[in-house]
């Protein structure tokens, strides 16, 4: 027995696979042990928290950072120290336990820090100029249409499908009763039925009226000019209507010095998505794609 163990510790694949189990136990017991101390170390420094700062406001300004920092109380610090040693512990052991495997809500959340990380500095975007504004407000003139507006009162009358022959006439009748009287705008809820939504409507647009009223009340109402008389009745999906109007707005696009603010946030907003865009297809030609057949 004792010859035959020589004889194989004589032999060099022997020998070979005793010096690569050394070597790897010994890899392991270096580097391993490395590995779970990085893992178990965190290293709070200035850069750190700024960056911490930065992330947790949602803006890389990067001095402003700085600034907040340096202003920051003792107590206030700590605090930050402490909320950042919070997360990053939480962060790590949640990779530690593959938190992030197979969970569609964390994998959105990492996707949509990427698309914000990928838009990088927004301070380095110079500002627009007046011209570019302009021709910017020029070419998409619709996207600033206002839609048409009115105010109006209402007196209801209430009338089912098979009615609405019949309460027409006492519509009509109730219409001559209150221009005869010459009631008021704010003696409107004196006559007529109680209406499932308003009575008055001031400064309201057509989208809100065809909601409440129905899109054939809607069309023969911004139809009817501005007087002093009542008018109708109008039928809407519930029954006839008698409208006074006192204000009605077509549509109609404000002039560029009326919009200029907004304006710029729109242009702007069209440079974050176009460098967004930019940053994500840089990163996609990094990879290798391959699109098997799903037939």
């Amino acid at each position: 027995m004792k010859a035959m163990f020589n004889k194989i510790i004589r032999e060099p694949l022997f020998q070979f696979l005793l010096i690569a189990f050394a070597l790897l136990l010994a890899e392991h017991l270096i580097n391993g042990s490395s590995q779970i101390d990085d893992q178990y170390h965190i290293r709070v420094d200035d850069q750190v928290l700024v960056q911490y700062l930065q992330l947790r406001a949602k803006t890389f300004d990067q001095v402003e950072a700085v600034r907040v920092l340096n202003a920051m109380s003792a107590e206030g610090r700590q605090q930050l120290v402490d909320d950042y040693i919070r997360e990053e512990v939480l962060f790590r052991e949640a990779l530690a336990l593959n938190l992030d495997n197979n969970d569609q809500l964390v994998r959105r959340r990492l996707v949509q820090k990427m698309e914000y990380v990928a838009q990088g500095f927004y301070d380095d975007i110079p500002v627009p100029a007046e011209a570019d504004l302009r021709a910017f407000y020029q070419q998409n003139l619709e996207r600033y249409r206002k839609a048409p507006e009115i105010t109006f009162t209402h007196v209801f009358i209430a009338a089912k499908e098979d009615e609405i022959a019949d309460t027409k006439a006492a519509a009509v009748k109730l219409l001559e009763q209150l221009n005869r009287g010459r009631v008021p705008f704010e003696n409107a809820p004196r006559y007529g039925a109680r209406f499932l939504f308003n009575r008055n409507y001031v400064n309201r647009e057509a989208s809100e009226i065809t909601s409440h009223f129905g899109e054939t009340f809607q069309r023969q109402l911004f139809s009817l000019q501005v007087t002093d008389s009542w008018q109708g009745p109008l039928l809407s999906n519930y029954g006839w209507h008698l409208v006074l109007i006192k204000r009605s707005a077509p549509s109609y696009i404000p002039n560029f010095e009326q919009l200029s603010a907004t304006v710029l946030a729109d242009v702007q907003r069209n440079q974050h998505q176009a460098r967004l865009r930019k940053a994500i297809n840089q990163l996609i030609a990094q990879y290798k794609i391959t699109i098997e057949s799903l037939q």
